[in-house]
This record gives structure tokens, sequence and C-alpha cells, in this order.
């Protein structure tokens, strides 16, 4: 369903940023970010007041962007929600980062920066120096297009569906049948969604061909040798390395795929087949019914909120808070982007959850992570 934001509540008062302000195009956001820049930052006071206004502002602005996107994600076929993701990315993006990297250097070489307690604000300023060491002006394009490339991606895949047993269906809920004790059922259902990925193959690959030049100059723009190694700093993965995650890879070649290699013979003795068969991975090998957990996105609600309030009585009264201002767009449907993630709406401190279910074990794994997200938001809204 769309995203209702009257049915949100504001329980954040604005400090800086007008209450009746409309983000409609970037020169209403200059004279907020001008203001910003023309301050004095000497004392704690004034670099606290300075960080706590920009945070609102921020959230506003980031707010705004997770509505469009949501929107936009949930259906990929509404030409209006298009529009307004892109001119977002198009027209106010370009011209928002450099105004806000401009900021951050303000910051990071003021005498205040050095004053403040480093318990509270070593992750924030180390964020900050990242991001100043890492942009370039000329980037900045490079990323609306790379953003439009991933929106086109996920409006193509939207779009996909197959028919089976005189049904249209989503590739997600095609992938009901992948768990069918009848083989020619599994068989058929994998092969129909294969042919309709294939149908849409050399657009999909044009768009990775593009996306992977486009990566590769903005890691070159940026002084490094590979979009790896600048995915790496972009994304602060400072606690672990690349080469660490490749010592991770030779350990699992080494000691889990030769169990995963036994765990595929004993399923192919178990079917009774010569040679599996990439249908043959998702089914029972003992011949179970697959596990159906909830019959719709209501059931699955319900059964997730009882798993919380088991588990423990907070976690669920924060994920009660979902369903109650329908923050949840759970099932699979046509012209709906693939996947799923947990959105912030900054400045309502609220989260949401986007995901396609289609009454599948996986599914249910699937929310039960997303909520794990929701609860950090949930958890964090009265940080000031």
């Amino acid at each position: 369903m769309p995203l209702e934001l009257e049915r949100l509540p504001r329980g954040y008062p604005r400090k800086f940023v007008a209450e009746d302000f409309r983000l409609n195009g970037w020169s209403d956001l200059e004279p907020y970010f001008g203001d910003l820049m023309a301050r004095h930052l000497g004392a704690v006071e004034e670099a606290e007041r300075w960080l706590a206004d920009l945070s609102e502002l921020l959230s506003v602005i980031f707010e705004e962007r997770s509505v469009r996107y949501i929107r936009m994600t949930c259906d990929t076929a509404n030409g209006e929600y298009e529009r307004a993701y892109l001119r977002f990315v198009e027209e106010i993006e370009p011209k928002l980062k450099p105004a806000i990297q401009r900021l951050m250097e303000k910051f990071v070489q003021s005498s205040a920066a050095g004053k403040l307690p480093e318990d509270r604000y070593f992750v924030l300023l180390r964020s900050f120096r990242n991001q100043v060491e890492l942009f370039r002006e000329e980037n900045v394009p490079l990323e609306v297009e790379e953003q439009k490339l991933t929106q086109r991606y996920q409006k193509i895949t939207g779009a996909m569906t197959v028919t089976i047993k005189g049904r249209e269906l989503t590739l997600q809920q095609a992938a009901r049948y992948l768990e069918d004790p009848d083989r020619g059922v599994r068989r058929e259902a994998w092969e129909k969604t294969a042919e309709r990925r294939l149908r849409d193959r050399d657009e999909l690959n044009r768009l990775f061909d593009e996306l992977l030049s486009l990566r590769q100059r903005i890691a070159a723009n940026a002084g490094f040798d590979d979009y790896r190694a600048y995915a790496f700093k972009k994304r602060e993965r400072f606690d672990y390395t690349p080469g660490d995650c490749e010592a991770f890879h030779a350990a699992v070649e080494r000691y889990v795929v030769p169990v995963l290699v036994s765990l595929q013979e004993k399923r192919k003795a178990e079917l009774g087949v010569k040679r599996l068969r990439p249908w043959d991975l998702e089914v029972d090998p003992s011949g179970k019914p697959p596990l159906r957990p909830f019959e719709d996105t209501k059931e699955l609600v319900e059964g997730v909120s009882e798993i919380f309030e088991g588990l423990d009585r907070e976690l669920g009264e924060l994920f009660s808070i979902l369903p109650r201002y329908r923050l949840l767009d759970l099932e699979s449907r046509k012209g709906k982007a693939p996947g799923g993630y947990q959105a912030t709406l900054a400045e309502r401190r609220l989260p949401f959850i986007f995901m396609n279910a289609a009454g599948r074990h996986r599914d249910l794994r699937t929310l039960l992570h997303e909520a794990g997200h929701s609860f950090h938001t949930l958890l964090s809204r009265e940080e000031p």
C-alpha cells in the first residue's frame, strides 16, 4: 500500500527548519545551508548547536528522499512516483552533496571539533573526515547516473511475471513452486522464471556493463585502483579489510564447501535422481510438503508479532508500531521492485519495511531480519 505520511506522528518539533517547510527544489534549502556555513565554530556549545541544526536539516531532506524512494519501489510502474524520485536524484542531490561536503569540511577543520567529548562524537567525526577525503566534485554527476541505472533495473525486474497453472505470478510468487514435491512442477517454474529473465538479458547486461564502467570511473576519480577498495572506504568498513574477506572466503572454500557437497550428494540420493538440477535444490528431499507458515501478510505480521512478544515484551511493543502506522509493504505484486529493505523516515524517526512475501518460510526469516533493523531505528528515537 502507498506510504501515508498523514497517518504518521510528528513527535519531534523542528527548532531550525521552519515547521511549514516543503522541499520543492534546491532554492528551498539554500538559506539553511547558508546559515550553517556562516556560523562561527569555536566553543563546544556552538559546535553542538550547529550539529543539532545540521542533523535536523538533513533529517528533513533524507526523509523526503526516503519517501520518494519507498513510493517508487513499491510501484515502479507509477510514472508520478518515478518522476518525483528522479527529480530528487537529478535536481536536488547534485547541489546537495557539495553543500554537505563544504559543511563537513568546515566542521572538521574547526577548533571546536577537537574539543568535543570523544566518547560521544568519535564515530561522527570519523565519518565526516572519511567523507571529506572521498569527495570529488566530478563524481557527483556520475553518482546521479548510477542511481538512475539502479532505478532502471528495479523497473525492469519489477515488471517481470510468469504464468503457471493459468495464473500470472511475480517471480517471487513463482518461486513457491520450486518447493513442490512434483519434480515436473518445479522444473516448469524454474524454466519459466529463467526464460522470463532471459527476455531482458540484453538490457540487463547493458545496465551491468554501464554500472561497472561508471563505478570504475568513480573509484579512479577518488584515487583508488578499483571499485572494491573505494567501496570499502565509502561504506566505512573500518574494522575489516578486503584481505580479511579473502581469508574468510578461502576458509569457506576449504571447510564449508566439502560439507555442502556431501549434503547435496545426500539430497540426490533421497530424491532418487541421477543428477541434481537447479529445480531440485529447494524441495524437501524426504517428500514432505513445503513449509507454509502464513497464507497472507496479515497472518505473517501476526505471527512475527507473536514471536517477538514471546521473545521479549519490549521487542513486541516496538514491532507493533509498524502495523499500527502502516509502515509495512510486504506482499509481492506486479510492478513492485524486487528484494527487501528497511528504510528510515529520519525526521519522524520511524522505520519502514519493504519486502516481497509470497508465503514461503524464507519470507518469515526476511521479516525477522528487517525487523532487527527497525528496532535500531526505534530504540534510538529519543537520542537528542
